[in-house]
C-alpha cells in the first residue's frame, strides 16, 4: 500500500551535520543501493516499478540510484535518450512511494574494458587510445576484481587519461552530468547528486578539480540539489581521505565502509566499527557537513552476520548518520547473484524475499528541531526491543516522526513520551509533538518480552547450569 504521495517530499538541504527540510526538520535518510545489475548491459535494474513497493515498509526512505554513463553516451556527444527516460521513470516511481533519490554517477574499474573485462562505468569509447581495450566479461572469473584494482597498471593510465582530459573525455563527462541535472531538475524526491562513485586518482590535484567543475555544471542545470562527495576508492576499508573541504556549499560528505575482514575471510570478528566511524565522522564533523555512508553491506552467508549488522546499524545511530545499504537488486537469481562479477550482496532473492543481510530496524526519520540521541537495541529495558531518541525540540518544525515496525518490537508498541512530548501510533509509524522547545525524550519499546533466546543467552545458561554440577560434593 502506497502511504505517501509526491507531495509529501519536500526538497532537503544540508544543514550542519543534518539533512533539513524546507519546515526546518533533521531528516535522517537510511535505505539501499539500486541495483547491483544496473551495471551490466541492459542496464536497468528495475524492470517494473511495483519492485519498489516493498521499500517503505522495511524502513527505506532513500535510494542511491546507479546511473550507468555507458548506457547513456553510447558514443561522444550521442545519447540514448531511452535510458534516461528509464531513470527518471524509476526517480518518479520512487517519488509515488514516498522515495528520496540520490544520483549516483557509478563506476569500478572505470570500464568493462578495462581490468580484463571486469569494471564497469565509464564507455568503452572513454579509454585513451594507449590502452588496448579488454573484452567485457563481469562473469565468474571476475570475481576478484577488487585484489585487481591494485595491480592495473593500465587503470593508472585510464585515469590519468581522463583527469588531463586528453581524448576528451572529462569534458563528455561534464556534459553528461549536466544533461542528467538539467533533467531531473524539478523533482523534489531528487535530493542530490553522488558526482563520482569510489574514484580512483589522486584526491587533491585529480579528483578535487572535477568535483569542483562538476558542481558548477550540475548546479547551472539544478541549484538546489546537494552534492555527494565520495572520497578515493582506497578509503572504503575506514581509512581518512587527503580531500580538502571543497569550496561550493550545500553538500555531504558521502564515504563507503566495508568491514576488511568481513570482505576478506566473509567474516566478521567482533569489533564495534567505531573506529572507522569515528574517522567518517569526525570528517564530516570538520568540514560541518551531514554524514551519508553511501555503500556497506555484507554477503548473506558472512559468519556472524546478525552481530555485524547489528553493530552497523549502532554506529549509525550514535553518530546520527544517514546511509545507503549495498545492494536491492530484485533481478537476483541463483545463478547470477547480483548480475556483476559474481557478487552476492543482494538484500533479495529471486521471489523479493528479504535475505538475512538486511535487518527491518525502528530510526527517527524526522525530527523537529535537532537530534540529539539514538539509541536501538534490547539493552535499554532487558529482553525487550527498544528505541530512544531524544532533540532538542523546535515547535515551528511540527512532527517528530519515528519509524517503528510492530513487528520488530513483538507485535506491538508501547510508546513512553516525557514531559510534554505527546504521540499517536499509525501503523509502523510514531508521530510526536510538543508544543514547546528545548529537549525531549521519547522511548518506544515491545509491551511483550522477547521470545526465545539468544545464542549467547542460551551458552551462558550452559555455562552456569555446568559450573553449578561440577561444584557439586
Amino acid at each position: 500500500m502506497l502511504t505517501l504521495a509526491l507531495a509529501t517530499l519536500t526538497v532537503l538541504h544540508a544543514d550542519g551535520a543534518f539533512f533539513r527540510d524546507p519546515g526546518g526538520a533533521a531528516v535522517l535518510l537510511r535505505g539501499v543501493d539500486v541495483a547491483g545489475n544496473s551495471k551490466v548491459p541492459p542496464f536497468r535494474g528495475i524492470t517494473d516499478d511495483t519492485q519498489l513497493d516493498p521499500l517503505p515498509g522495511w524502513g527505506v526512505n532513500v535510494l542511491r540510484l546507479l546511473f550507468t554513463w555507458e548506457a547513456y553516451e553510447t558514443s561522444p556527444g550521442v545519447y540514448d535518450d531511452s535510458y534516461l527516460a528509464y531513470y527518471t521513470g524509476v526517480v518518479d516511481a520512487a517519488a509515488a512511494r514516498g522515495l528520496y533519490v540520490i544520483v549516483d554517477f557509478h563506476e569500478d574499474g572505470y570500464s568493462r574494458a578495462s581490468l580484463g573485462g571486469c569494471g564497469e562505468g565509464f564507455p568503452l569509447w572513454s579509454l585513451p587510445p594507449t590502452v588496448t581495450p579488454a573484452v567485457p566479461d563481469n562473469g565468474p572469473d571476475c570475481a576478484n576484481w577488487g585484489a585487481r584494482l591494485l595491480g592495473d597498471k593500465d587503470l593508472t593510465s585510464e585515469w590519468d587519461a581522463f583527469y588531463a582530459d586528453t581524448n576528451g573525455a572529462r569534458t563528455r563527462y561534464l556534459a553528461m552530468v549536466g544533461r542528467v541535472a538539467a533533467a531531473l531538475a524539478g523533482r523534489d524526491n531528487v535530493v542530490g547528486y553522488d558526482m563520482l562513485n569510489e574514484p580512483e586518482g589522486d584526491e587533491r590535484m585529480q579528483l578535487a578539480p572535477l568535483y569542483e567543475d562538476a558542481a558548477k555544471v550540475i548546479r547551472a542545470a539544478h541549484p538546489s540539489a546537494m552534492l555527494f562527495v565520495s572520497p578515493g576508492y582506497l578509503t572504503s576499508a575506514g581509512d581518512a581521505t587527503n580531500l580538502l573541504k571543497p569550496s561550493f556549499d550545500n553538500f555531504a560528505y558521502s564515504p563507503h565502509y566495508y568491514d576488511p575482514t568481513v570482505q576478506l575471510f566473509k567474516g566478521w570478528q567482533g569489533a564495534d566499527e567505531s573506529a572507522a566511524f569515528m574517522e567518517m565522522s569526525g570528517q564530516a564533523a570538520t568540514w560541518n557537513v551531514p554524514l551519508f555512508l553511501g555503500e556497506w553491506g555484507a554477503p548473506p552467508s558472512t559468519d556472524e552476520l546478525a552481530g555485524y549488522l547489528d553493530a552497523m546499524r549502532a554506529q549509525l545511530d550514535r553518530t546520527l548518520a544517514s546511509s545507503a545499504q549495498w545492494v536491492y537488486t530484485p533481478g537476483w537469481t541463483q545463478a547470477a547473484k547480483d548480475g556483476w562479477n559474481s557478487e552476492d550482496l543482494s538484500i533479495v532473492d529471486d521471489t523479493g524475499a528479504l535475505r538475512p543481510n538486511f535487518q527491518i530496524r525502528p530510526y527517527a526519520q524526522r525530527i523537529a528541531g535537532t537530534p540529539t540521541s539514538l539509541a536501538v537495541s534490547d539493552e535499554i529495558e532487558p529482553k525487550k526491543n527498544t528505541l530512544k531518541l531524544t532533540w532538542t525540540n523546535d515547535p515551528a518544525a511540527g512532527t517528530t516522526e519515528i519509524f517503528a515496525p510492530v513487528a520488530w518490537f513483538g507485535g506491538s508498541v508501547q510508546v513512553d513520551p516525557q514531559g510534554d512530548v505527546h504521540c499517536a501510533q499509525h501503523g509502523d509509524v510514531v508521530d510526536c509533538t510538543s508544543a514547546s522547545a528545548g529537549d525531549k525524550t521519547v522511548r518506544i519499546g515491545g509491551t511483550s518480552p522477547r521470545c526465545g533466546l539468544t545464542g549467547l543467552e542460551a551458552i551462558l545458561i550452559l555455562a552456569l547450569v555446568s559450573a553449578a554440577r561440577r561444584s557439586r560434593p
